[in-house]
């Protein structure tokens, strides 16, 4: 069984922000953009990076999930030249054990600098769904 989880706007994407099943849980890629306004919050790594792990907290909170819960994360950066620095800000949300790590290079929708995407698991034997 899968069930959406909506966080923000409704809006008329052909995909949903994140899908819970009774033990995973799966954030759709987000970026810096604000969910209200749809705008990008920024044009430096910092503030888009911020904004994208707002967005995934969202996901997760709604979901009853926080960021310890996360077991692999997907990066898509704009440019290998931002690694390091996103690295920076990316340990102020995961601590060791981090989760599992795949980092891409690659063009952006609406001129974003990052994207990312992540799959949670329920602990302790947490498989209540939960919906909104």
């Amino acid at each position: 069984m899968r069930t959406e989880i909506k966080v923000g706007p409704s809006s008329n994407r052909p995909f949903s922000a994140g899908i819970q099943t009774e033990s995973m849980v799966f954030v759709s890629g987000s970026g810096g953009l604000n969910l209200e306004t749809g705008k990008i919050v920024g044009d430096d790594l910092e503030s888009q990076t911020v904004q994208t792990m707002a967005n995934i907290e969202e996901v997760l909170k709604a979901s009853g999930l926080t960021f310890n819960d996360v077991v692999k994360a997907n990066i898509y950066l704009s440019d290998r030249k931002l690694y390091d620095e996103f690295n920076e800000i990316y340990r102020r949300y995961f601590s060791p054990p981090y989760p599992s790590r795949t980092a891409i290079y690659c063009d952006l929708n609406f001129g974003l600098l990052v994207e990312i995407d992540v799959i949670a698991v329920r602990r302790n034997g947490n498989s209540t769904l939960t919906t909104r």
